[in-house]
């Protein structure tokens, strides 16, 4: 269990790490549209400085030109996502009262149970148990 939470918070550091390169990037292209520099020059000086890691030819061009038209924002703007309408409390609590009367009966049995899809069946299940381990976590491991 303290394997895969190591992985996990190793994949939320690399991550971060390559959100910040990508940010790093857009500052430095920010830079070359300020000074006239070409996409093209930009993105081969992109290449010399971060290598493997740096951004497509395509996201070079397209924030070249949006930083060309005046943006001045390097982060990713939000955007509206469609809301989960099965993830919710009522269904997560459903959920837990399934799995307490049987602790063998499956995903697609639970999804057909709640007629919710099997995906989102998957993910209440994964939070419910992210939930209940980390409870029982504090209870039994002093900090």
């Amino acid at each position: 269990m303290f394997g895969s939470h190591l992985f996990t918070t190793q994949k939320v550091s690399l991550a971060i790490f390559t959100m910040k390169k990508k940010i790093e990037q857009r500052v430095c292209l920010k830079f070359c549209v300020s000074n006239g520099i070409t996409a093209t020059e930009s993105l081969k000086m992109l290449q010399k400085c971060f290598g493997e890691s740096t951004l497509s030819r395509t996201q070079v061009f397209e924030w070249h030109k949006a930083f060309s038209e005046g943006r001045e924002v390097v982060e990713n703007l939000s955007h509206a996502s469609r809301p989960s309408t099965s993830v919710n409390d009522d269904n997560m609590e459903k959920v837990k009262e399934i799995v307490l009367e049987n602790r063998r009966v499956g995903i697609r049995e639970i999804a057909e149970a709640l007629n919710i899809s099997y995906g989102s069946t998957q993910h209440i299940c994964g939070q419910t148990i992210h939930r209940f381990f980390t409870t029982i976590m504090r209870r039994h491991i002093p900090a």
